[in-house]
């Protein structure tokens, strides 16, 4: 593309800014997690704000969560105008369609809202107006709530990854769609469940308090897409609790600024199910057994009578079995012994689980081992976790699943 010289940039009764195509496209792409293309104004628009300091500021808002990316050092005049989003995207886009990326990234784009009802957008020998909104509903920027905890980006990454498989999906119970996250000293704990299966997982946490507890529920994967554009190495966590507004807990990582509506209800008393009357144990190869659940996933899905997605795992003397539960015809199934030390010493001890919360469980474990742990009644909660790839003075992850009954006896005889 050959881009001649952007019309000059005078002083303006509205915000202008010329900033590099790649960083406003990284920027409308992290707002863009929060906002609703079908709602109404100002929900599914981003809000474009200049500071006489010369930052810009890209803001996007939804109903529970609002977020803002600052480009430092590009606005030319203050002022702000309100867009809708997708819009603003898919125009910059558009003018440098056909162009290979490489030679767009540090294309200079001018954003010139000194007519707010008609700002532009400025891409080489194209200028193109918008529709601009009112942006007088607006909520405006996030700003950082005083901070409780600092963590890594990488291991609050790690362990939201985690965590998610376990999050509720029924918005009926809104606060199992959230993650819990507890705060004490020098530790940051996030725990989800969806009432079958319950995640938890630690990492190391600077400036919490010394004394005391503090629990925060916020949207998990709301939190987790926006977790997506966190480039730097620390996430500032704050909080922050006005008489006359809502609860929100703020997350800063650089440029960065994400505010959530803090989830009302209580959570699950989590921390009593994950103690267990152990007597059936078994350390086996996690990717070995991972491979053999998508097979017993792709068997489950491919016969024509299996219902549910329903898998059982044996511990025997001599290792570990994944199966399809095929009611019909569930003595003549068999399937391969594979390695692993288990706890048992004559017969077989058999659970049943819904194949896809097993695969989540071990595709959300880390390191190579995993040690499984069940009770003595088969009907009861069993518990997966592994030692290895944890941060130290930190717990290790663990993984609740719920069993599901099968009219069989617990313990068979071994033929």
């Amino acid at each position: 593309m050959t881009v001649t010289a952007l019309p000059a940039v005078t002083t303006a009764a509205g915000v202008t800014a010329v900033v590099t195509y790649r960083d406003l496209l990284a920027a409308l792409a992290t707002v863009a997690a929060v906002i609703d293309r079908k709602s109404r104004p100002p929900w599914n628009a981003a809000l474009v704000t200049a500071s006489p300091d010369g930052n810009l500021t890209i803001t996007g808002a939804g109903y529970t969560a609002t977020v803002s990316v600052r480009l430092p050092g590009v606005a030319r005049s203050p002022g702000r105008f309100l867009v809708e989003g997708w819009a603003l995207t898919q125009m910059c886009k558009a003018l440098v369609r056909g162009e290979r990326r490489r030679d767009t990234d540090d294309l200079p784009v001018l954003l010139d809202g000194s007519l707010p009802a008609a700002p532009t957008v400025t891409i080489g020998d194209y200028t193109i107006p918008l529709t601009g909104l009112p942006p007088e509903d607006h909520p405006g920027d996030c700003r950082p709530a005083p901070t409780i905890a600092t963590v890594d980006q990488q291991a609050l990454r790690a362990a939201l990854d985690r965590v998610l498989p376990a999050v509720g999906r029924d918005d009926t119970l809104r606060a199992l769609t959230g993650v819990q996250l507890s705060f004490s000293s020098g530790l940051a704990t996030l725990a989800a469940t969806d009432r079958y299966r319950l995640a938890v997982d630690s990492l190391p946490a600077t400036g919490t308090s010394p004394t005391g507890r503090q629990e925060l529920l916020v949207p998990g994967k709301i939190l987790a897409a926006c977790a997506e554009a966190w480039t730097d190495q620390r996430v500032a966590i704050g909080r922050h609790r006005a008489e006359s507004d809502v609860a929100r807990v703020t997350f800063t990582c650089g440029q960065t600024t994400v505010s959530l509506v803090e989830i009302d209800g209580s959570y699950p008393p989590w921390h009593r199910l994950l103690t267990l009357d152990v007597q059936h144990t078994a350390a086996f190869d996690r990717a070995t057994v991972q491979a053999h659940v998508e097979r017993v996933l792709a068997i489950l899905a491919a016969h024509p009578t299996a219902t549910g997605s329903i898998m059982t795992l044996t511990l025997t003397p001599a290792g570990v079995r994944v199966a399809p539960l095929l009611p019909e015809h569930d003595a003549r199934v068999s399937a391969p012994t594979l390695p692993a030390t288990t706890s048992v010493t004559d017969g077989t001890v058999r659970w049943a689980f819904k194949a896809a919360y097993l695969r989540d469980a071990l595709a959300a474990l880390p390191g190579d081992t995993v040690v499984f742990s069940g009770q003595p009644d088969v009907a009861q909660a069993v518990l997966l976790t592994s030692l290895t790839g944890q941060t130290a003075g930190a717990s290790p992850y663990r993984h609740l699943l719920m069993p599901i009954r099968i009219n069989q006896p617990p313990v068979s005889p071994r033929v």
